[in-house]
């Protein structure tokens, strides 16, 4: 009988096969031209600055709002500090990639830890989600692979946590 996978080989390989279909699937960006189709060219021009410009103010929103909770249950729920920590790191880093400020206020949450735990945990899974679906909406090929990677680097970070 073979020995069982390891969790961490298992759990990495899921991540590196999600984050390879999601950027194979955004890859096929340039644009055939009409005229141009029994030719096989390809326009390789790049789309217009402002194609993406909503999709990384929406991302961007989104990452701003779960950091706000994260820096609210780290602040609130010491027992789960240690999770926000790598979280809002994780967040800052993507929110300085995307050209944005990381600088979000922070309330309070109430409940227990498990209960903070579980509510953050959620909002990182809608994250991640809503990270994939705007690699595969993004128009450019690089932005989507940045929404890709991002979103495989909150899956990492939500299976290390569990």
């Amino acid at each position: 009988m073979p020995t069982p996978a390891s969790r961490r080989a298992v759990l990495a390989g899921t991540t590196a096969a999600g984050a390879a279909a999601l950027a194979a699937a955004a890859a096929g960006c340039g644009l055939v031209r009409e005229d141009e189709q029994s030719a096989g060219a390809v326009d390789t021009t790049a789309p217009a600055v402002d194609a993406d410009s909503d999709l990384v103010s929406s991302v961007a929103e989104q990452l701003a709002e779960t950091l706000s909770l994260v820096l609210s249950t780290g602040a609130s729920v010491r027992p789960v500090r240690p999770l926000t920590r790598r979280f809002a790191a994780l967040h800052r880093a993507h929110l300085d990639e995307l050209g944005q400020s990381g600088d979000v206020s922070a309330g309070r949450v109430a409940g227990s830890p498990a209960t903070a735990r579980a509510r953050l945990l959620r909002a990182e899974e809608r994250l991640q989600a809503g990270l994939a679906r705007a690699a595969l909406k993004a128009e450019s090929g690089a932005l989507a692979q940045v929404f890709a990677s991002m979103a495989a680097a909150v899956a990492q970070e939500r299976a290390v946590a569990r």
